[in-house]
């Protein structure tokens, strides 16, 4: 299993990254390029020199392209692709780069023109509210001339509706977004796209640049091959790990076990497929890449009444909540799993872990929470930590992608009528000392409309509709793949 499942098949397909290696100068002598892509004086312009010279041949060369040219060359064959990639990308914003060594363009009739200097603009482009996304997405690195280049457009998004609208101040990728509403940097734009209604933007072109001028291009061919090769490997894994799991199932069940698990096979074999389940009801709309059929009831809110274990955690709140309260130092809480990644959650929206990945954390610490949650009945805790959701800030609409594991909130401190959760199409506020359970695979948002921190005790747990033998394929499932991608 092992051997097929190098990354997980809920993973990304993999991307290029910079391994480092030697780049020579024009005179022949070898300068060292470290892992974060240093590299002499010389032999940067050695390299910006034959860029050039392969733009001249060739003025919308895609990076792959030019990076494989690269490659044949003894000279250049240690440079790796995120640095043409980039270079590429500075060459079309920052001419400066080209004219340190000598370039120049190519005019219609074949004569040499001087670049001329990136033109910059400013535009504004509102949205109705913090539900609706910008739906753009920017480099966290710096260009040369500073600010963040856009790397993709999202169909359905604000800025998409803006270049409809306004073909002529359309925002395409390559572009470079020097400002946002004054701020500058990486973290500072993205807060302004999270939680701002109107977005003042100030933007970079290079000269001449007009909405239909065809950007850097990239390598299509290699590409649709990239993404060939990863469908098959999604495939190969999945193949690969079911019998696996049927028969690990049948050695601790017992015969005729591994039939049992139908729900999980078809689960992964839809996965290998890259088919995702989502539907939209009166109850709002539901995603869900893991999806166990069947599993009921389908509500955004469940009935506590119907997990007996819900009483037993309200009862414990205060002793819990006391816990609490003596660790709330910062360095105590980290990033959520997916907060670097999910574009939904504010930078400081931060958790501090009780249970995860199958392991107690810091029971001294936790030792009231951890006894609690251990003597719960009727419960298979999945995953278990305080989340801490700072003053006027907002978590926006997103699905946890799991039907099969669902979550219950323990409020603890918070500022009641100001705090509330967003399940699908029903929304409730949290009150001290109360527990919500809800299927995350609705799509959810939240909101601190107070002026201090909400805090709550999120416990994730296994959907009670599934069957021990399910359970234990999932589980397994989870260890495989997660140890295959290291």
């Amino acid at each position: 299993l092992r051997k097929f499942a190098s990354r997980s098949p809920l993973a990304a397909p993999p991307r290029g990254r910079w391994l480092g290696g030697q780049a020579m100068a024009a005179g022949g002598a070898v300068v060292e390029e470290g892992v974060g892509g240093a590299m002499t004086m010389e032999g940067e312009q050695a390299l910006l020199q034959r860029l050039q010279e392969l733009l001249a041949q060739t003025p919308y060369l895609g990076y792959r392209a030019a990076h494989a040219s690269l490659q044949a060359e003894e000279t250049f064959k240690g440079v790796g692709l995120k640095r043409i990639q980039k270079l590429l990308r500075e060459f079309r914003e920052s001419p400066e780069v080209a004219t340190s060594v000598g370039a120049r363009s190519e005019a219609p009739d074949g004569g040499a023109e001087e670049l001329v200097a990136p033109v910059e603009s400013e535009l504004t482009i509102t949205r109705p509210d913090t539900s609706s996304k910008f739906g753009m997405l920017i480099d966290s690195g710096t260009g040369a001339r500073g600010g963040h280049a856009v790397t993709e457009v999202r169909p359905g998004g604000v800025v998409e509706a803006w270049n409809n609208q306004t073909p002529e101040q359309a925002i395409r990728k390559g572009d470079v977004l020097v400002c946002i509403n004054g701020e500058t940097t990486f973290d500072g734009m993205m807060a302004q796209f999270r939680e701002k209604l109107e977005a003042h933007i100030r933007i970079r072109r290079a000269a001449g640049q007009g909405p239909e001028m065809p950007a850097l291009v990239e390598d299509h061919l290699e590409a649709a091959k990239e993404k060939a090769a990863w469908e098959s490997r999604r495939a190969r894994v999945t193949a690969a790990l079911i019998p696996g799991l049927k028969q690990i199932v049948e050695k601790e069940f017992g015969g005729g076990a591994g039939e049992r698990i139908g729900r999980v096979e078809a689960m992964y074999q839809r996965i290998g497929r890259n088919e995702v389940f989502e539907s939209d009801d009166a109850s709002g709309k539901r995603y869900a890449p893991g999806f166990i059929e069947d599993l009921t009831p389908v509500l955004p809110f469940h009935r506590t009444q119907d997990y007996p274990w819900c009483a037993e955690l309200r009862c414990e709140w205060k002793a819990i909540r006391k816990e609490l309260r003596n660790s709330l130092d910062d360095f105590l809480w980290t990033p959520g799993a997916y907060a670097a990644s999910n574009e939904a959650y504010g930078k400081d929206w931060k958790i501090m872990a009780v249970l995860s990945k199958d392991t107690w954390q810091d029971e001294a610490r936790f030792k009231v929470t951890s006894n609690v949650i251990k003597n719960l009945k009727g419960i298979k805790p999945f995953e278990a930590f305080f989340a801490r959701m700072p003053a006027h800030t907002n978590i926006m609409p997103h699905s946890d992608n799991l039907s099969y594991i669902l979550t219950s909130h323990l409020a603890l401190e918070l500022e009641e009528g100001a705090c509330s959760i967003r399940v699908g199409n029903e929304e409730k506020y949290w009150k001290e000392g109360e527990v919500l359970v809800l299927d995350t695979t609705y799509v959810h948002s939240t909101k601190n409309e107070s002026s201090r921190p909400r805090y709550v005790l999120v416990l994730r747990f296994w959907h009670p509709g599934l069957t021990e033998e399910e359970r234990r394929a999932i589980h397994l499932s989870h260890a495989i793949l997660a140890g295959a991608s290291k």
